[in-house]
């Protein structure tokens, strides 16, 4: 007489507490899963589940620091610390030749390319995905257009949605704006006029190469331009976009550095706050809102001094806080980490080559876009 087949998992545990169980593990172990059998493969390959992941699954504090040669010596990189402890995690490189990356949001990267269109990849899973062509914006057709980008995972749509500012640096018209929806996977036009004064001449929309915080739900970058009523004074404030209702507000920055030509201005998050980071002669004020849309809340936290060789600011992590800086050191760049609390400096992370631009941004391991048929594996 035969053996009796081995009891299947589902015969001892219900089903909602398996999913509840598949849902907090991590990426590697449930690709691995997927192999297991076809209703598992059906079940982490799904969108629900993937969104169930995304708010269930493990969470470690991760960051990404990108590097790219501006000689293109070697091909762009990405390495994965841990936050906290600065341990390197993993490295990988791009699978598009001379990207930028835009934003880190949920396990996925916007990427763009120096020719052709936007990309969104999750390293994690090996996969990306080419995105339809922006729609074009005739106001500004006729003239060099620059463009700015906001990318984040909204929680409450379970939903990934880009923002693209096109301006005009050389003409008085005002910037447009259109979103991009992965789940509709196209662009939309945004009809909300963007809150400028008229007149004026828009030469950056941007955070200084950090990613566009998300805060609030709403993604912000600062705006500098200049007018005639100004009296040729830059005029710098925050621009707000409420991803909910997909409507243009303003923010004043802190009053006290309005007008300083000498000092770069960086926005960003503290500690789950808006920020604003002001970085010259070696030395970073970090400024809080501490009550989000009150431009009287902005409080000067503290100032952190560097030792020389500073050569760029590249934000803050998440947990503890830290200031990431990167410096020149002989034939290598080097970033460091500089913990705003204990004002102890730890340098960790070694970085090959002599000309280095890097992006650093926070970055989780996720699901997102295993479940989309035009997404390309690796």
């Amino acid at each position: 007489m035969a053996d009796p087949p081995p009891p299947t998992l589902n015969g001892y545990i219900p089903e909602d507490i398996v999913l509840e169980i598949l849902a907090r593990l991590p990426v590697k172990s449930l690709l691995s899963l997927r192999r297991v059998c076809k209703s598992w493969n059906s079940i982490i390959s799904s969108p629900y589940f993937i969104g169930t992941h995304l708010k269930y699954g493990p969470r470690r504090g991760y960051y990404l620091l990108y590097q790219t040669m501006v000689a293109q010596i070697h091909e762009p990189s990405c390495t994965v610390v841990c936050d906290r402890t600065y341990d390197r995690i993993s490295d990988f490189e791009l699978p598009f030749v001379h990207a930028g990356i835009v934003g880190s949001s949920n396990g996925l990267l916007c990427v763009e390319p120096p020719y052709g269109y936007l990309s969104l990849w999750n390293p994690s899973i090996a996969r990306f995905k080419v995105l339809p062509a922006p729609l074009p914006a005739p106001c500004l057709v006729g003239g060099y257009v620059s463009v700015t980008y906001g990318f984040t995972h909204v929680s409450e749509e379970n939903d990934f949605k880009i923002v693209r500012i096109s301006y005009n640096e050389f003409t008085t018209k005002l910037p447009r704006a259109q979103v991009y929806t992965l789940s509709s996977n196209s662009w939309r036009r945004i009809d909300d006029p963007i809150p400028l004064k008229p007149n004026a001449l828009i030469y950056n929309i941007g955070c200084n190469h950090l990613p566009c915080p998300c805060i609030a739900g709403a993604l912000h970058w600062i705006v500098r331009s200049k007018g005639s009523e100004d009296d040729g004074r830059d005029n710098k404030k925050i621009l707000s976009f409420d991803l909910r209702d997909e409507k243009f507000g303003e923010i004043a920055l802190p009053s006290s550095y309005m007008y300083h030509y000498d000092e770069w201005e960086y926005l960003g998050l503290f500690k789950g706050k808006l920020a604003s980071f002001r970085f010259a002669d070696y030395r970073c004020g970090i400024w809080v809102m501490t009550d989000y849309g009150m431009a009287e809340s902005w409080t000067l936290l503290r100032t952190v001094e560097f030792e020389p060789g500073v050569i760029d600011f590249l934000g803050c992590t998440d947990d503890s806080g830290a200031v990431m800086i990167a410096r020149s050191l002989r034939e290598f760049c080097t970033v460091s980490f500089i913990e705003t609390e204990e004002a102890s400096h730890r340098e960790r992370i070694l970085l090959d080559g002599l000309h280095h631009l890097v992006f650093a941004a926070t970055f989780v391991e996720s699901l997102a876009l295993l479940d989309g048929s035009e997404s390309v594996r690796i």
